[in-house]
């Protein structure tokens, strides 16, 4: 009874807030056994009830969306400009085999991104949608960044992942700009920059979404209708901060131009499923992806560089934590510069609900040291795999590198209410004369090394069905269809493809069109995510429109 009850009273929250906090997802039920009839009569009559429910929530909020005053920024799609947005389209060529004087090179940097004045507790942490103030600093939050050539003149392709839940393509365009900007007067050519999130829940917020939320409901509709830029009522630390992560970012990316050197490019997979679980216990471990690792060694005998595509949730922390925490990833970078001199990358993988699935003893440990111990665990956990994989596989000096811009009309309102309010500052185009006709300008890449091991970013924070499949889950799904894709694995001939989440954007979750029930899994153990997606058919659109890019590859 207690559960149910507080399933209703989070219903109510989540029609009444429109959002709903820190959400996370669990898929649909398994069917209950074919002799406990009623559960299977009560289940069919819940999910009629939410699916009607969706309709009711859905309408009301499009209203509100209709009568609510767009930002000043919102623009006809017929002034939509990839210059002046910063797309960048990738290389024009595809190479089959390596050409004479090719030769890999690779570059490394990394920069704190923590203001020098974290104390002044102004800042807030990137979680949910309260504001929570930073109390101070637990270990690090960085931008890391390669800049990799194969030296075809074919242009430098950069591979940079920020400590946070997630940057909008609105932000990485503009450190896109500021690092063009700095090599326009140089010989120096770049086909590809690429920011990706590593998806910690203990960094700073560097979206907006969880700074000032009841501030910007109360006074955006006054700051659109006036075309008002000044910061909110205060809010001005968090314009700062955003102003400060960009520029060091992209002084990051500079400054691992400038670092280039040439070497050895070798990959390993690397079998993770022992830290590792799916928290709706649908996906076994057998069935968990695998991490897929690019090994840098340079021919001077420098630094080698590590780039770890990890498919796991740095929500060591807990919600009540008040410091700021790169999480894991933090550990995983210091001990492989302990025991290597090594530097490393990790982009988040087809993430979805995976998460740590460890135990630590914290016996004999401090309060500070216990607080970090689950992350200090993990960290070198996936560490000493990443040390010990094979890599044997040597990847000839070919690098191929395409991008699509593409724009998606929001199915769910929610979403585009927190873009009307300047929750987030996704870039939004209009295709009509009112709101009814929105489109989310964003983008989806695919980055290729030795035609060997490829990676498809996708903007969104992927689910691992929706990249590799719906076996993993045994095809569990909301709405009694099938999802039409099979795994992205083997997408391109001959080459090992992975999934990169949270790439160049940040437009929420990604599920298979036919476990997607917006507020409908409330009926199972947590409230759903898919109330901070775009809709329901994103999953499918985005993978069409990578199938549409692998079109045009070759």
């Amino acid at each position: 009874m207690k559960r149910k009850f507080n399933r209703i009273i989070a219903l109510i929250l989540c029609v009444t807030l429109l959002f709903g906090g820190s959400m996370t997802a669990v898929s649909a039920s398994e069917q209950a056994p074919e002799e406990d009839i009623m559960q299977n009569v009560g289940d069919f009559f819940a999910k009629g009830f939410y699916d009607t429910l969706n309709v009711v929530v859905e309408a009301l909020v499009k209203v509100i969306c209709t009568i609510y005053p767009n930002p000043a920024t919102w623009e006809k799609i017929d002034n939509y400009s990839r210059e002046e947005i910063g797309f960048l389209e990738g290389r024009d060529t595809y190479q089959t085999e390596a050409e004479a004087g090719n030769k890999w090179s690779l570059g490394y940097a990394s920069r704190t991104l923590v203001p020098a004045d974290i104390d002044c507790g102004q800042y807030n942490l990137g979680r949910d949608l309260m504001n929570k103030y930073a109390e101070g600093v637990y270990d690090d939050m960085r931008i890391r960044v390669s800049a990799i050539d194969d030296n075809s003149g074919n242009g430098i392709v950069v591979f940079g992942a920020i400590d946070s839940l997630g940057v909008t393509s609105t932000d990485i365009r503009a450190i896109r700009k500021l690092v063009l900007s700095h090599f326009e007067n140089t010989d120096v050519e770049i086909a590809s920059i690429n920011i990706m999130a590593t998806h910690s829940h203990s960094a700073l917020d560097t979206q907006g979404v969880s700074s000032g939320f009841f501030t910007k409901l109360a006074l955006a509709g006054v700051y659109n209708v006036f075309g008002i830029t000044a910061s909110y009522p205060g809010l001005e630390k968090a314009d700062e901060f955003k102003e400060h992560f960009i520029n060091e970012s992209a002084l990051a990316v500079i400054d691992a131009i400038g670092d280039m050197e040439e070497g050895r490019l070798f990959y390993s997979s690397i079998d993770c499923s022992s830290v590792v679980h799916d928290k709706r216990d649908l996906i076994s471990k057998e069935d968990l992806p695998e991490t897929a690792v690019l090994y840098f060694t340079p021919d001077s005998g420098s630094e080698d560089t590590y780039i770890a595509d990890i498919s796991c949730h740095p929500t060591s922390f807990s919600a009540s934590n008040g410091l700021v925490s790169s999480d894991y990833i933090y550990h995983l970078d210091n001990y492989i510069k302990a025991q290597t001199g090594g530097n490393l990358i990790m982009v988040a993988g087809a993430i979805g609900q995976l998460s740590r699935d460890i135990e630590v003893d914290e016996t004999g440990l401090t309060e500070w040291e216990a607080k970090g111990a689950s992350a200090k665990y993990l960290g070198e956990a996936f560490a000493k795999l990443i040390l010990g994989g094979d890599y044997s596989c040597e990847l000839a000096p070919v690098l191929n590198v395409k991008h699509k811009d593409i724009f998606i009309e929001p199915e769910n309102s929610i979403l585009t209410l927190a873009c009307e309010i300047n929750l987030v500052n996704n870039r939004v185009f209009t295709t009509g004369p009112v709101y009814t006709d929105p489109a989310m300008a964003t983008e989806l890449g695919y980055i290729e090394f030795g035609n060997k091991v490829g990676f498809a970013l996708f903007p969104g924070e992927f689910y691992p069905e929706t990249f590799w499949g719906t076996d993993i889950t045994n095809n569990t799904n909301w709405d009694g269809t099938e999802w039409q894709y099979d795994s992205l694995f083997n997408s391109v001939e001959g080459v090992d493809v992975y999934c990169i989440s949270l790439a160049n954007d940040a437009i929420g979750y990604v599920l298979t069109d036919n476990n997607f029930a917006f507020m409908g899994h409330i009926i199972g153990e947590e409230i759903a995510d898919e109330v901070l997606s775009v809709g329901k058919h994103t999953g499918s659109f985005l993978v069409g429109e990578y199938f549409s890019l692998l079109d045009t590859l070759k």
